[in-house]
């Protein structure tokens, strides 16, 4: 995994002293790994790292040890932490959306305001491979075209997903391997989540009747798609360009 992540760092220019990485922490597997892995590769000359960590108020105490739980393992090393608390139940309400769409909002509006404050040049999110696959199921599901199947990309301009091409079994190695005890959410178990039913049920049933490698075809799916909209995108800007000159 860090082999891979210094190569996707280096082909951004990332990989880079004078650089700042913000990294979302959520105390779970996937970002705690991230997170050491950054730290390590900051130690060999990389980017600096902020860790940045949003308490939103789901879970009650659980989601503020989690909090604590990240700012201690910060201390530890010497990161730079930034933590901020919200209510995301409460802003659900009040704009009568899905808990985790509210999450989802408050959660990158924080991240967005720490970038900018601190100069950061990337914030860096913990998606792997497995995220990405479930991400282009669900979008098949509702409908979509090739802009939605290429779904998230490595690097946007703001957003850095290093882990895209990296399996979460992958991932867990890592974390044994360097012997840290990351936090459990567990409402990634309650199956009243669409997102969830697809990981749990879903996906595994697919891959069981249909396709072993269904996770791998959905990741290479998206992948094309994300080069024929880049393509379809400069084939646009150039008609434009000829037809306003």
């Amino acid at each position: 995994m860090l082999k891979n992540l210094e190569g996707i760092l280096r082909a951004h220019d990332f990989l880079n002293a004078s650089r700042t990485l913000l990294v979302a922490c959520s105390g779970g597997t996937d970002s705690l790994a991230l997170l050491d892995a950054l730290e390590r590769l900051h130690s060999a000359g990389g980017a600096r790292v902020i860790a940045a960590h949003y308490e939103h108020g789901i879970r009650g105490a659980a989601s503020r040890a989690d909090a604590r739980f990240v700012m201690d393992f910060c201390a530890a090393r010497a990161l730079p932490f930034v933590c901020e608390s919200g209510a995301v139940p409460a802003y659900a309400r009040t704009h009568k959306i899905s808990l985790e769409m509210a999450a989802r909002i408050c959660r990158y509006d924080f991240l967005h305001r720490v970038r900018a404050e601190r100069g950061g040049d990337a914030i860096v999110l913990a998606h792997h491979a497995d995220d990405l696959a479930e991400t282009v199921l669900l979008r098949i599901l509702r409908g979509t075209g090739p802009a939605g199947l290429a779904a998230m990309r490595v690097w946007d301009g703001l957003h850095l997903r290093p882990l895209l091409s990296v399996k979460r079994m992958q991932i867990e190695e890592y974390a044994a391997e360097r012997g840290l005890s990351p936090r459990h959410d567990a409402t990634n178990d309650a199956m009243d989540a669409r997102r969830n039913r697809v990981r749990r049920a879903l996906l595994p049933a697919l891959a069981h009747d249909y396709n072993p490698a269904v996770r791998e075809a959905l990741t290479r799916l998206s992948t094309l798609a994300a080069e024929e909209d880049a393509y379809l995108a400069k084939l646009a800007e150039d008609a434009y360009v000829r037809a306003v000159c």
